[in-house]
């Protein structure tokens, strides 16, 4: 083996020489080289020379021949009739220039002088020459060590460099992945720091209703016994102050209540009237059968109205009858019959014309007046509103009559539901008021309540109407009004989707009115949704069915084949459930059953809990009309159908499978607007979520970022849920954010995934965010970032580059102690960009400067001058450099280098100004020190001629008189 080197090699190949040289001689034979090739390999601060032999051969001597060329002698014959070496491409290198052979001898010419060399066998048959940068090979000069050829390891006039003579370090390199390797990094810098990310998301909702319970000791056992031996069962009150303390365990405190989901409350279940033992048992049904294939639906009574509800039976109020020669209270009762009878108009006519009598009996008009005013309340119940001033002037004449009547309750009840009907809310809860104040314990008290809860329910504040009807089953059990308030909870509960609790209601109302719906059909529907949404389809069915079969043209009838249609597919029955899918369409094609009748057979089944890929592999094949008609037309015609917020999610769902991705999101948006606290929010969010990543792919693929950040703030959805975003969404949006300057809100996106260990989206963040903090010279953000990281496992190169951002943050931080450990570990890295290592040796070099330590400033400088040239980086550095190296070697005596290097540096300056001014007197010093005194009056008169005027000008002209004087007194003197 061999080792060779230039002047400025390392102490490294100096030490391994002598280790490897004589085992390589014994096993390496003299061979004859043939079919010699040559190869290059160049890095920042490297050249390499690979010499390839066809066998192995002998290994030449290398030794440097002049000021830009080494010689690599092989023994004599070695070469002989071996071609030259094909054309080799050196304009890639930085040092070398070219290669050729002469008889045995093999010359590398380089392109300066400023070089080391090392060499070493490359494989069997392989020779490897390895040139670097070094300064002080410009030192060279023949005859000097390692100028003649060497012939024996390690060469005997190979003697050791004085102490004094330096050479550049090398950092051992570390090509293990592993942490930052930082000097103990200063306390917390109180500098400006990009803006906190928000935390992470959070499902912080609103808080659920709390569950609804009804104790079932309130019914189990009256269902078994007689009634000689059925409990009396009675409610405890109701407790209007809020439960604090939960339930310890059953039977505990608070035992059968539960607590309210996101509340800190208890409430407490509702305490129903008791069922009469008579009637506990129940009765049976009649049979069900599909519609069309059994007996004629059944001829049921007009569901009862809550308002003639209120009003009191004429006959079990009327007064005492009339003796027969009473006419006026004959007439009455004529009246009252004739309204009886259902015809109104002859009825008011009549009733008018008495209450004009004069000298009508007190008692007799005091009822006229309130039985016309019942008739005007039910002749106008469908327009109170184009009736008001009629009714109410009726009203207020009735109360007026007799202040003390025990009919002013029910008339305040009638005016407290006139105003509430058509708007009039203050003077609505005006005369309730009184009722409940001056009557609490009248019948009609209980009322007020379900007054109140329809008015709630029929503009969908269904929280509000349940709490009405609640207090009316609660406060009033005993009251004739509890089974209607009994049968609002129920329907209100289903629609706040709280099914369990309404079964439980609706099983009360069964056991204790098993016969309510055949005054009330609409019972059988509200049981049938419960059953349904509760999982009993066969209940379901039997309900509906009943329903359907009692009244066929009732309004609900298109909801309820539909409905069945369900039911038969949920049980297998897919023939049935088309049969009632194809009835609902036929006979109510435009109607909302009719089309959610489409749009189960478009989906071929129920599919009320869809999935994005559910739904798209059945919008793949639609087997019935478009999807997006059905959906559109439930969302248009019917928009309070408790079916219309399915029909908006699967809409989104649609649009998302055509690809419409906007359309999709705006859908999903309207969705959640409407529909906040349905259980199917998850989904909506789900998809305006996907739909918003794929508009986002497709906006960043085509370099969109303005429309994306605008699509991103225009959708408050997605801004408030971006914690459900993708890892590789939100880094595209702060990519927009970089792309567009806002510098701030991508860091603000990217930061986040910055945390205690590393991850493939934590390097891309963090390489963003110290570019940004570069950019913006926010250094003390470069040096905190960087803490935060030191422990994560780099690469290399990735090491290479923070440790420089870290060392670059602390010099411009003022912190050059620390900042310098870095510089000198990297000055020496070969391995490092030579756009990057000409700041360490310059940081190195002008430290050496501060501490007078010239040989090394000299050596650090040139090198970072030559890098600073080599790179085209920083103009004002190099200058820097190159004045460093002109200080260096004249505070070393070597005055032709310095005004060599201030010549350089003239040419780095703009003639005129001061540092070009400032360099020539300093150019004029050297030459003086020099013993040029020609050149010295030469530099100094052209300034002074150049610049008369100037600063430098009249500071020559002054050196050059001085100099004068002194000539005469040293002439005066030695004439004497």
């Amino acid at each position: 083996m061999f080792l060779a080197r230039g002047p400025g090699v390392s102490f490294f190949f100096r030490a391994i020489r002598r280790l490897l040289l004589t085992a390589l001689l014994v096993v390496l034979p003299a061979v004859t080289a043939l079919a010699l090739s040559v190869a290059t390999v160049t890095r920042p601060d490297t050249d390499s020379l690979i010499l390839q032999f066809s066998r192995r051969g002998a290994y030449p001597t290398i030794t440097r021949s002049g000021p830009v060329e080494i010689s690599l002698a092989f023994p004599p014959g070695s070469l002989a009739g071996e071609p030259p070496p094909g054309a080799v491409d050196f304009q890639s290198s930085r040092l070398l220039e070219g290669v050729r052979i002469e008889g045995d001898t093999v010359i590398v010419r380089l392109k300066s002088d400023g070089f080391g060399f090392v060499g070493w066998p490359e494989g069997e048959q392989g020779l490897k020459l390895q040139v670097y940068r070094d300064p002080a090979g410009a030192n060279w000069s023949p005859g000097a060590a390692g100028a003649v050829p060497s012939t024996t390891w390690p060469p005997a006039d190979a003697a050791p460099k004085p102490a004094s003579s330096l050479t550049l370090p090398v950092t051992p390199p570390n090509n293990t992945p592993g942490p930052l390797e930082l000097p103990p990094l200063p306390p917390t810098l109180a500098t400006a720091s990009p803006p906190a990310a928000p935390a992470a998301d959070k499902d912080g909702g609103p808080a659920k209703e709390p569950f609804y319970a009804v104790p079932y000791s309130m019914r189990a056992t009256a269902l078994n016994v007689g009634p000689e031996k059925s409990p009396v069962l009675r409610p405890a009150g109701f407790d209007a102050a809020p439960v604090r303390q939960q339930a310890a365990g059953p039977g505990g405190p608070g035992a059968g209540t539960v607590p309210a989901s996101g509340s800190g409350e208890l409430r407490q279940p509702v305490k129903l009237p008791p069922i009469p033992p008579e009637i506990a048992s129940g009765e049976k049904r009649s049979p069900v059968t599909p519609p069309g294939t059994g007996p004629q639906p059944v001829a049921a009574p007009p569901p009862s109205d809550p308002a003639a509800a209120a009003t009191p039976a004429v006959a079990a109020n009327a007064p005492p009858p009339a003796k027969e020669e009473d006419h006026d209270a004959n007439a009455l009762v004529a009246a009252q019959a004739e309204r009886l009878a259902g015809n109104l108009g002859a009825a008011q006519t009549m009733m008018t014309d008495l209450a004009r009598k004069p000298g009508l009996k007190p008692e007799v008009r005091e009822e006229t007046l309130h039985s016309l005013a019942g008739v005007l309340v039910d002749a106008h119940k469908d327009d109170p509103i184009g009736h008001y001033d009629a009714i109410q002037r009726a009203l207020n004449e009735a109360i007026n009559v007799n202040p003390n009547s025990y009919r002013i309750p029910e008339a305040l009840l009638q005016l407290g539901m006139l105003n509430l009907r058509v708007g009039n809310i203050p003077e609505a809860k005006g005369y309730f008021n009184v009722l409940t104040r001056k009557y609490p314990t009248d019948a009609n008290v209980p009322m007020v309540n379900f007054a109140w809860g329809e008015y709630y329910f029929d503009r969908g504040d269904y929280k509000k109407a349940s709490e009405e009807y609640q207090n009316l089953v609660e406060k009033f059990p005993e009251s004739k009004f509890v089974r209607e308030g009994a049968m609002g909870l129920a329907k209100t509960l289903v629609r706040l989707g709280r099914y369990k609790e309404a079964a439980q209601i609706a099983d009360y109302i069964d056991k204790r009115w098993p016969r309510y719906y055949i005054d009330f059909p609409q019972i059988l529907r509200i049981t049938g949704d419960i059953a349904y949404k509760n999982g009993d389809f066969k209940k379901a069915r039997d309900s509906y069915m009943l329903f359907y079969n009692m009244e066929p043209d009732v309004k609900d009838a298109d909801l309820v084949l539909a409905r069945l249609g369900d039911i038969y597919a949920r049980l297998g029955n897919k023939a049935g459930a088309v049969d009632f899918y194809n009835l609902a369409i036929k006979d109510y094609p435009d109607s909302e059953g009719g089309l959610v009748a489409k749009m189960r057979l478009a989906e071929q089944g129920v599919h009320d809990q869809p999935t994005i890929t559910e739904m798209f592999s059945l919008f793949d094949k639609p087997q019935y009309g478009s999807p997006e008609e059905i959906y559109s037309g439930i969302i248009r015609d019917h928009p309070q159908s408790p079916l219309a917020p399915l029909a908006q999610l699967k809409l989104a769902m649609w649009l998302l499978h055509q690809q419409n991705y906007p359309g999709s999101l705006k859908q999903a948006a309207a969705y959640l607007e409407r529909y906040p606290k349905s259980e199917l929010a998850p989904k909506a969010e789900e998809v305006a979520i996907t739909a918003f990543e794929k508009m986002a792919a497709d906006m960043l693929a085509h370099k969109d970022y303005d429309r994306l950040i605008q699509a991103y703030k225009d959708n408050r959805l997605i801004s408030a849920n971006r914690g459900m975003l993708s890892d590789t969404t939100r880094l595209g949006l702060a990519l927009a954010y970089l792309r567009t300057g806002k510098t701030r809100e991508a860091l603000a996106e990217a930061l986040p995934y910055v945390g205690p260990k590393e991850t493939d989206n934590g390097n891309w963040a963090l390489t963003m965010a110290m570019s940004v903090y570069q950019n913006e010279r926010t250094w003390g953000d470069i040096v905190e970032l960087a803490r935060k990281v030191q422990g994560w496992r780099f690469s290399p190169s990735q090491r290479r580059g923070l440790e420089y951002l870290v060392a670059e943050a602390l010099e411009n931080l003022g912190d050059s102690e620390r900042a310098l450990k870095l510089w000198n570990k990297m000055a020496g890295d070969r391995q490092l960009e030579a756009e990057k290592r000409c700041y360490a040796l310059y940081f190195v070099a002008k430290e050496a400067m501060a501490k007078k330590e010239w040989e090394k400033a000299q050596l650090y400088a040139g090198e970072a001058a030559f890098m600073f040239q080599e790179t085209g980086r920083d103009a004002d550095k190099r200058k820097a450099a190159v004045n460093i190296l002109v200080e260096s070697t004249r505070a070393q005596g070597e005055y032709a280098k310095a005004l060599k290097h201030a010549a350089e540096y003239a040419a780095l300056c703009k003639e005129g100004d001061d540092d070009w001014a400032g360099n020539r007197m300093r150019m004029a010093a050297i030459q003086r020190a020099m013993g040029d005194v020609d050149g010295w009056r030469a530099t100094l008169t052209a300034m002074r001629d150049a610049a008369p005027d100037s600063l430098y000008g009249r500071m020559a002209a002054s050196d050059l008189a001085a100099s004068g004087l002194q000539n005469r007194l040293d002439a005066l003197t030695l004439g004497k």
